[in-house]
């Protein structure tokens, strides 16, 4: 992909997207002489989408002549400009009666049909209308119009002429999202797409000019192959462009709304109405620009888009800023009160310079991070003196991803308080799984043991040790976070359910759900929860749900603009995708959460995100990308921990779709050991499960897959097991009934590993070969190295082969037959026996299974 193209870069190749059909048809109906006007708001692409249908006109051999109308009273008139276009001669052009200019288009059509386009048609003078009209009567051109909405067909000389109105609509999202692709020449990731769409409401001008900006000062950037809306804000007063790019004016009283919004962020609606116009706010919840949300809290008001705010921030001063607190704190208490009620108060009493005790932001500061509001807690807690605010904000900054900034705070406290276990603890998890320092992070857990008091009672100590040994071996039994302050208690509910996920329970994680879980306080930790809960599904054979789980946790992550849940809610649609068998599928989503994951991502998380990308790439083809990604990974991953072992399979896994199956299958051999001997069961038994599948000859494998699958409470374990007892036996029909069963489930993959086997010898029945077809349609036509070749009896002829490669090659069966001299049944039967034999259900994957295919000994 381009990996930094400039603004005029991204415009020059700005594509035509979302309008296929409209163009289509106005192409038809002017081929039939017929009247066609396009309506739609300014910016929404008329000219654009005008300009692609005279050019079709013009190479399907039309006489095209086209021009704009003006208000300009210097302008010719549009008859002249039309006969200049379509190359009239000048002396004609420039004052020609409506016969003569007639007569000279029909000279020059020559018998081909005639298209006449005005742009802006409804600014044309009522006389220049009426000749126009008349000119495409007199010559029975069709006639091409593009107009405001409120004009489409109003001119009374439309009328006499039946016209098509064709109105252009504002971008869905989808589309958008193909546009921005096409634009920056790369994937951009699903947050970026919504946001954009939501900031430029589905204008494409809109959008444009916000792509301009946003490379400009070097918010849209490429990250890791995706293009994000990150990265530094550069010129503060850049953002003023932005006012220009509204395709609406603000109503009246607009620009003071949002600027209550800009400085203070979404706002309850009641203290908003009692500060600004209502007509005001009102015409800009209308148009979108302001969204109202309902939750716990009641109603809130906030800007569609943080764009739509950013242009305000640089005029608004600081007397202004304090006199909006102002009026803030009186509109949320008219008595005047001494005290905020609430966290929000609190904070915009401090904006507005008015006295608050430190007691009160301190108690104001621990509820907004027990309700899950960190970055309003951060922004109290900085104002307390002492210790207290000083964890309290460190709390904060660590639920926020910036770990960086927490480590400065926490490393004092422990030196000055060693013996203070919440600190110790927050620091233990800061550091492992805000910025991977693992070894650093087991230190501190050994010495805060050694200086708290019965380190054993403390919660908030224990559950961070346990963080840590969950990934670096030792890990015990979930413990109980009450009594623990409110990170923990995500940390808590995180632990709990990998411990039951990794250890052979994914069942039970899938029954302990909280359909009404507490606020999250640390969200990127309380996303991770819910991905494995995902997981969890799809390791008990309930795919579908797994998926559509990960995909409601995704669409939710994107309504929220928060980028640390975006990008494990991405891996855990990109993990369900995966294990359905379609890594093509799985491929995006796995793109975007490698892009998006950054220190804001825990720490293990972003080493599944990357393992799992890299396995995804290899399986792909790009087995060399793959290996870099992982040695990237071993630089951070401590020697000997579990994490390295994770490593170490997804290692195995490129190996083996790199197409070294023996020496893959003897690592997953030995990795199955490790994993199974320490208790880690569910991984143990993907492992063996691998094992079996690339060396499916050995019995005690077998046993030990069953046996292990026996300990765990999945029955997508069990099937695990029957699939390689069939493969031991090598017999069609348990392998038959297993790809059924994996078939249903979903996980297609694996009902093609199973059909492949069965179809595998001479001897094998037709139902195999059926399944494997229709396994590997499912596929999309993937499917790894590792399965059965084709036996002798699957082998193409030197017949079939030739003619699969003219099919490859993009010729109809009917041309086949005529090359070759053959019936066009014939060469029918010869591709369903060849798609039979390469496992295929159509041509749309010929080239790829031919290359692979052996010829028949003794060719035709």
């Amino acid at each position: 992909m381009t990996t930094g193209p400039g603004v005029s870069a991204a415009v020059e190749r700005w594509p035509l997207v979302g309008r296929a059909d409209i163009a289509r048809r106005a192409v038809e109906l002017l081929r039939r002489s017929s009247a066609v006007v396009v309506t739609g708001e300014a910016g929404l692409g008329k000219s654009r989408l005008a300009r692609v249908v005279l050019d079709r006109c013009g190479t399907g051999g039309a006489l095209v002549a086209r021009t704009a109308a003006t208000a300009s009273p210097v302008a010719p008139p549009a008859v002249a400009a039309l006969l200049t276009d379509a190359g009239a001669g000048s002396s004609l052009a420039e004052a020609p009666s409506v016969a003569a200019a007639a007569r000279a288009l029909r000279a020059l059509a020559g018998g081909r049909p005639t298209v006449l386009s005005v742009d802006d048609a409804d600014r044309l003078t009522p006389a220049d209308a009426a000749l126009v009209h008349e000119l495409a009567e007199r010559t029975g051109a069709g006639l091409l119009l593009t107009a405001r909405p409120d004009a489409g067909a109003s001119p009374p000389w439309w009328q006499r002429r039946p016209v098509v109105e064709l109105p252009l609509r504002p971008l869905p999202l989808r589309a958008t999202a193909a546009l921005l692709t096409g634009a920056l020449g790369g994937p951009v990731d699903g947050m970026t797409v919504r946001g954009l769409w939501r900031a430029a409401r589905g204008n494409p001008l809109v959008l444009r000019r916000l792509v301009g900006v946003g490379l400009t000062c070097g918010r849209l950037v490429a990250v890791r192959d995706v293009w994000s809306w990150r990265g530094a804000v550069g010129d503060p007063r850049r953002w003023l462009d932005l006012t220009a790019v509204d395709a609406e004016p603000l109503p009246d009283g607009g620009s003071e709304v949002l600027e209550y919004l800009a400085v203070a962020g979404p706002l309850p609606e009641a203290v908003l109405r009692a500060v600004v116009a209502g007509p005001a706010l009102d015409a800009l919840v209308s148009a979108g620009r302001v969204v109202r949300t309902t939750g716990a809290a009641g109603t809130v008001l906030r800007p569609a888009h943080p764009l739509q705010v950013e242009g305000v921030l640089p005029s608004v001063g600081s007397l202004r800023r304090r006199r909006l607190f102002r009026d803030l704190v009186r509109a949320a208490d008219p008595a005047g009160g001494d005290r905020p009620r609430g966290p929000l108060q609190a904070w915009w009493r401090l904006e507005a310079a008015e006295p608050v005790p430190p007691a009160t932001l301190l108690a104001a500061a621990g509820d907004a991070l027990g309700t899950g509001r960190p970055a309003l807690a951060a922004r109290l807690a900085r104002h307390v003196p002492g210790r207290d605010g000083a964890l309290l904000h460190a709390e904060a900054l660590v639920a926020l991803g910036r770990a960086g900034e927490a480590e400065r705070i926490l490393c004092q406290l422990c030196l000055d308080r060693p013996d203070d276990p919440r600190a110790a603890a927050t620091r233990v998890l800061n550091l492992f799984w805000g910025l991977s320092r693992t070894d650093e992070a087991a230190a501190e857990v050994e010495r805060a043991r050694q200086h708290v008091p019965r380190p054993d009672g403390s919660v908030e100590l224990t559950i961070a040790a346990q963080a840590v040994a969950l990934f670096t071996g030792g890990a015990g039994a979930p413990v109980d976070a009450r009594g623990g302050g409110p990170l923990i208690r995500d940390v808590a509910e995180a632990l709990g359910t990998y411990l039951l996920t990794f250890r052979g329970q994914p069942g039970q994680v899938c029954v302990e759900r909280d359909p009404e879980p507490a606020p999250a306080v640390w969200t990127a930790v309380r996303m991770s929860t819910r991905a494995c809960q995902a997981y969890a599904l799809v390791l008990t054979g309930r795919l579908r749900e797994g998926l559509a789980l990960a995909r409601r946790h995704y669409a939710g992550a994107l309504r929220r603009s928060c980028v640390e849940e975006a990008a494990v809610a991405a891996h855990a649609v990109g993990v369900a995708e995966w294990w359905s068998g379609q890594p093509a599928r799985a491929l995006p989503a796995l793109r975007e959460a490698y892009a998006l994951a950054d220190e804001r991502t825990p720490f293990p998380v972003r080493v599944f995100i990357a393992g799992q990308y890299a396995v995804c790439l290899a399986a792909l083809g790009e087995a060399d990308r793959a290996g870099r990604i992982l040695a990237a990974i071993d630089d951070r991953v401590a020697p000997g921990s579990t994490l390295c072992d994770r490593v170490e399979l997804d290692r195995v896994l490129v190996l083996a779709y790199g197409g070294r199956h023996a020496h893959a299958a003897d690592r997953a051999d030995r990795l199955a050991e490790r994993y199974l001997a320490a208790g880690r069961l569910t991984t143990g038994v993907e492992c063996a499960y691998l094992h079996v599948r690339l060396a499916p000859a050995r019995s005690a494998a077998v046993r030990r897959l069953r046996d292990a699958a026996a300990r765990c409470d999945s029955p997508l374990f069990d099937l695990f097991a029957e699939h390689a007892e069939a493969l031991l036996r090598g017999r069609a029909a348990p392998l038959l009934r297993v790809a059924d069963r994996f078939d249903a489930l979903g996980y297609h993959g694996f009902a093609l590993e199973a059909a492949a086997a069965a179809a595998h010898g001479p001897a094998a029945p037709a139902a195999a070969n059926r399944a494997r077809q229709r396994a590997a349609e499912r596929c999309a036509g993937h499917a790894p190295p590792w399965l059965p070749s084709p036996t002798a009896s699957a082998r193409l002829t030197a017949r079939e082969r030739e003619v699969c490669a003219l099919a490859a090659a993009g010729l109809r069966n009917g041309e086949i037959a005529q090359r070759l001299g053959i019936s066009v049944r014939t060469v029918g039967n010869l591709l369903q026996l060849s798609y039979t034999k390469l496992a295929i259900g159509s041509r749309r994957h010929l080239a790829e299974r031919l290359a692979l295919a052996p010829l028949a000994a003794g060719g035709g």
